[in-house]
């Protein structure tokens, strides 16, 4: 139960490190792992919210109480405790690592906490109402066989509308579209993720929309993205996670539930094996629900949940989720604060992460204008086999 220890005992060791040993501090670990574990598990399905249900989703309006999405972490993994140690290690000898470590410590334990917001991402909760021009594209294209029997959850996000991004979250990055407005809503999107443009991210939307190469893998992606949207925004949604972010399966696999990847990663969302174990899928020959959409979906959404709560900052979640939480939490301590962007330019993650996260940002750009770019349904007659 290290995870827990650490989050337990942290505002003790803070306390008391200089006067007592490490051996006495582990007798507070041992008396109080357990209470936090108890504490963080049934704290999960307490809340209860009403969701109104429109005409257009139901037969009539009604109030339907559902369960809110749970905090704190899902899980205890390796992963997660390394993360945890390398930032206690990196707290105790810098004032604002340890104001870091404190709001992690609270997101652990469950606790509500304002976002980092370093990497100026904005999130807002949006309405389930007014998606009919979403739900008319989505149905354009049949959902495949093992989508048929597919439930939406219950489950809703509690995801908090987040204030603008501050300055420092452009400080080495200058803006080329500053004051242009948050990321925009569409029929392929649904407008819950709001940045602003830098050259890290125009970089990859020239791409996706200039070149040859990107503008062929974005009208394969959106074909293919059709069967799968409206399930993986249900799981998104009610994992708590913005639903915007389900173009992360952009860049991992073209939207092809069947790809996989040198490394053995494999399905919509590119688990490598032990991820995928972790989590509570199987990994076998002859048995690998990674293949299966909604399965994998549901795990992504999880996961991506659980690296938010780690590091309070979407973009740190993207590029745990693509580095590792221990490289990406390594990164931040060397930096000194929590900021993706910085990172970025003191090119303190490999070449590969720190081209993914603003790919994923630029997927969710175009995507949000397909129609400016030139990526009408019409134009997406592309095989979704390609």
């Amino acid at each position: 139960m290290k995870l827990f220890s650490i989050v337990a005992s942290r505002s003790k060791a803070l306390l008391f490190r200089k006067s007592f040993s490490k051996r006495v501090i582990s007798s507070f670990i041992a008396t109080l792992a357990m209470s936090v574990m108890t504490l963080l598990f049934t704290s999960y399905n307490t809340k209860r919210i009403a969701h109104r249900v429109t005409a257009g989703e139901a037969q009539a309006a009604a109030f339907e109480s559902v369960e809110a999405a749970p905090r704190g972490l899902s899980r205890q993994r390796k992963d997660f405790d390394k993360a945890l140690t390398i930032l206690a290690d990196g707290a105790n000898s810098n004032p604002k690592l340890n104001e870091y470590f404190e709001r992690v410590t609270k997101r652990v334990r469950g606790e509500a906490m304002l976002p980092e917001n370093g990497s100026g991402i904005r999130v807002a909760r949006v309405s389930l109402s007014g998606r009919t021009s979403s739900d008319a594209q989505i149905s354009r294209l049949s959902a495949p066989a093992e989508l048929k029997d597919y439930q939406p959850s219950a489950m809703v996000a509690d995801v908090e509308p987040l204030p603008e991004a501050p300055p420092s979250a452009r400080v080495a990055m200058p803006d080329v579209d500053a004051d242009g407005p948050a990321i925009a809503s569409s029929g392929l999107t649904v407008g819950d993720m709001g940045f602003d443009l830098n050259p890290a991210i125009q970089h990859w939307v020239n791409y996706y929309t200039a070149t040859t190469g990107g503008r062929r893998t974005m009208t394969i992606g959106l074909s293919r993205s059709q069967q799968y949207i409206e399930m993986a925004r249900d799981e998104f949604r009610r994992a708590g996670v913005p639903e915007d972010l389900i173009w992360l399966a952009m860049v991992e696999s073209v939207w092809n539930p069947t790809a996989v990847s040198p490394a053995a990663a494999g399905g919509l969302w590119q688990f490598i094996p032990k991820t995928a174990v972790e989590y509570g899928l199987t990994v076998e020959r002859g048995n690998d629900e990674r293949t299966d959409p909604v399965k994998q979906t549901r795990v992504a959404a999880e996961y991506l949940r659980d690296l938010y709560t780690l590091f309070g900052d979407w973009a740190l979640a993207m590029a745990a989720y693509n580095s590792g939480e221990p490289r990406v939490m390594e990164a931040v301590v060397k930096n000194g604060r929590a900021n993706f962007w910085e990172l970025y330019e003191k090119q303190l993650l490999p070449k590969e992460t720190r081209d993914y996260v603003p790919k994923i940002l630029a997927a969710i750009k175009v995507v949000s204008e397909a129609d400016t770019y030139g990526f009408s349904m019409d134009s997406l007659a592309v095989s979704s086999g390609q």
